[in-house]
């Protein structure tokens, strides 16, 4: 039987719908968290998802949620993602590798401290009734240096 020319392109176009529905999805994640929109995030998360940060790890989507709003409470976050390796493994399963950088301004024991990241984002991502959501998340780090919590503004003299 001759391949359907219309069943390759119908598996191709879902294909690329799927990569840029995840890359959607991971932009969403990075605002979300910056901006610290919890209930915005939670919606992102399956219910069991599982989140390993490299010091800790947690399970299930309120326990991820309270870890990440409770590290950036009283501070703020900037994240940024490239270049992303997306992988579609099946029907309703993908995986990601994201390049990142971050900057993170915190209360540290009522202490201000500030850090910019550079690592990856290992993600597993499952399709749900409403759409892709993140499965899992694994953040491996090269670099995390400590930086001037209070820079100076913008158009300051330095």
């Amino acid at each position: 039987m001759a391949d359907d020319g219309n069943d390759r392109l119908a598996a191709e176009l879902r294909h690329f719908r799927d990569v840029e529905a995840i890359a959607d999805l991971k932009a969403r994640y990075c605002r979300y968290v910056d901006t610290q929109d919890w209930a915005g995030f939670a919606t992102l998360l399956t219910e069991d998802y599982v989140i390993d940060n490299g010091t800790t790890r947690h399970e299930g989507r309120e326990r991820a949620v309270e870890m990440v709003s409770g590290g950036l409470a009283g501070g703020s976050s900037v994240h940024h993602v490239f270049n992303p390796e997306i992988a579609v493994t099946g029907a309703d399963s993908a995986t990601a590798i994201w390049p990142m950088e971050d900057w993170a301004y915190l209360s540290i024991g009522g202490e201000r401290r500030a850090f910019h990241g550079f690592g990856h984002y290992h993600e597993a991502y499952r399709r749900t009734a409403d759409g892709w959501r993140i499965a899992s998340t694994t953040i491996t780090r090269l670099r995390m240096d400590e930086i001037d919590p209070d820079p100076a503004p913008v158009g300051s003299a330095g």
